[in-house]
């Protein structure tokens, strides 16, 4: 694996804080999840890069979820970030295929 980095800048703040009941499959006072699906570390053109397939949901059920691909690397001393999302129903309904391509489309030189 990978040395752990901090992404959760990327999945967005919870903006509800207080009392929940146990709903949904979620804990008792949590409204929102993330779940990693999927880590590599693949090297292009001798650069280090770093995938991250992100599974978040909000207790709200807004599209089920949202499917994002992160993928980054640092060059010259300096953080690149390609984030590209769809909501899980767009994902089922063929978005996948679309945000995989934009996802492995980034490169930096």
């Amino acid at each position: 694996m990978f040395p752990p980095l901090n992404v959760s800048y990327l999945l967005g703040k919870q903006a509800f804080f207080g009392k929940t009941a146990s709903e949904g499959g979620f804990e008792e006072d949590t409204v929102a999840t993330a779940n990693l699906l999927e880590a590599s570390t693949p090297v292009v053109d001798r650069k280090q890069y770093y995938y991250l397939s992100v599974l978040t949901r909000t207790a709200d059920g807004d599209e089920g979820g949202k499917h994002q691909l992160i993928t980054a690397t640092v060059s010259d001393g300096k953080l690149y970030i390609c984030k590209a999302q769809a909501g899980d129903k767009r994902w089922f309904k063929g978005a996948r295929k679309f945000v995989e391509t934009a996802a492995s489309s980034f490169n930096v030189a």
